[in-house]
């Protein structure tokens, strides 16, 4: 049969669906975010920007990954395996000033901010297994904590900077109790309770406390990712990927935050620190919310942490394109349960709060001064309160934090900025060459 036939065959499968009266009836009945017209502003909810006379910004540092999935075996394509790649960027905001003044831009120029620190991992996703006789649970939790046990940057491993955060050894007047742990990873107990005195500095372990389990509890297990993968037959990774992807980009923050507070007290306020997509923490990982929300809350007090999520894609980002002429340059527009669930998500405002158990941050939409749209995220004091009623003062550092988001506009992407669309270029695993050079690569690296 000839591919034409195919197409045929396709497209008269297709008409089949089209023509369904079921399908015709279901989709009738299927709601989708309103028109643009059909959106009503809160005035309220708008405020105009004014930029602050000084910039105390000095660099402005990013974080962003990339992973692929693929094949280890041609004769067994269900064996996966996970390529991470991480990028860290630093920029002197020196040079977006020397670049601001210019009429061109030249390559040299973008040169000077390519300085990128690329961090590698690589995860056994499916049907593999780096040692015998141990679970697949097993298998990928030990492979999350090597790669945190690495130093990356600095002279300590993330593995250090997990037990800072978790048991809040920033704070020196915090009388941190044990942490509890949702359950084991191996007999399942629930409510594990971690104590950071008994902890196996070797290797950032406990032992279960259960008398018939005592196996290893890791640091890393903190981030619950082993919940969802079954210890039994047809277990995978494939569910934890972008959990997994979000935590490790949000810890190479905090590693650089708790690097800056030991070198210099203060020298944490003349940076911005650039995350490419929402500051939150999803799924099994969102019990990191409350930490993160407790290690900013607490850095407020004597510091000013200057740190900004940029979406680049998803519904928000639709919404902000549909409102952008309603805006003024300069102009943001704080989002609210109400106008969050009347306008961009379904659900009911009354009754729900927008990410509440994934954000510690509050969303809005700004329209530079030279008209570009972005959908951001700022840190909180309290996030219940900001998508209740959002006020500008809630935002900290706002002003200063747009002006320098303005300094880092770029032509990329639509409405990208500098250091999320360079370090995204610079690390990109997802095109096809690069997939097929990956694959090559783990099948002659394991002998296939």
């Amino acid at each position: 049969m000839s591919n034409n036939s195919f197409e045929r065959g396709s497209r008269i499968s297709h008409s089949y669906i089209i023509n369904d009266e079921e399908v015709k009836e279901y989709l009738n009945n299927c709601e989708i975010p309103v028109e643009s017209e059909n959106v009503v502003l809160n005035e309220s909810l708008k405020h105009n920007i004014r930029y602050l006379q000084k910039n105390s910004i000095e660099f402005i540092v990013t974080v962003d990954g990339e992973s692929t999935t693929i094949p280890v075996k041609k004769s067994f394509p269900s064996s996966l395996i996970t390529f991470f790649q991480f990028g860290s960027l630093l920029i002197q905001r020196s040079h977006l000033d020397e670049m601001e003044q210019k009429p061109f831009v030249s390559p040299s120029d973008i040169n000077q901010l390519k300085k990128i620190e690329r961090e590698k991992f690589v995860l056994p996703t499916k049907n593999v297994a780096l040692k015998k006789g141990i679970d697949f649970r097993t298998i990928v939790r030990e492979a999350i904590h090597d790669f945190f046990k690495k130093e990356h940057s600095g002279s300590t491993p993330l593995l250090n900077t997990l037990y800072w955060f978790i048991f809040e050894m920033y704070d020196t007047s915090s009388k941190k109790k044990p942490y509890k742990l949702s359950k084991c990873p191996h007999c399942e107990t629930k409510d594990i309770y971690l104590d950071k005195d008994e902890m196996n500095f070797s290797n950032y372990s406990w032992n279960c406390t259960v008398d018939k389990c005592r196996k290893e509890i890791l640091i890393t297990d903190v981030f619950r990712l082993f919940e969802k993968i079954d210890k039994h037959e047809n277990a995978d990774a494939v569910s934890i990927i972008t959990y997994l992807e979000n935590v490790i980009e949000s810890f190479f923050i905090v590693h650089t935050i708790k690097s800056l507070l030991e070198i210099e007290d203060g020298l944490v306020n003349r940076f911005l620190f650039v995350k490419d997509g929402p500051l939150s923490f999803g799924g099994e990982t969102a019990n990191m919310n409350s930490l993160m929300q407790n290690l900013i809350t607490h850095l407020c007090k004597s510091n000013k942490i200057s740190l900004v999520g940029v979406e680049n894609s998803g519904p928000f980002v639709d919404h902000a394109r549909q409102i952008k002429d309603r805006l003024n340059p300069g102009q943001v527009f704080l989002l609210n349960n109400e106008h969050i669930y009347d306008y961009i998500k379904f659900g009911d405002p009354k009754t729900q709060r927008y990410g509440s158990t994934s954000y510690y941050s509050g969303k809005f939409i700004y329209k530079s001064f030279d008209e570009r749209i972005y959908v951001l995220t700022l840190p909180v004091e309290n996030h219940n309160t900001y998508y209740d009623q959002p006020e500008l003062e809630d935002l900290n550092n706002i002003e200063e934090i747009l002006m320098n988001v303005d300094k880092l506009r770029c032509d990329i992407y639509e409405n990208a900025i500098i250091p999320v669309a360079i370090a995204n270029k610079l690390i990109s695993l997802t095109n096809h060459p690069s997939s097929q050079i990956l694959e090559r690569f783990a099948k002659k690296s394991m002998g296939r």
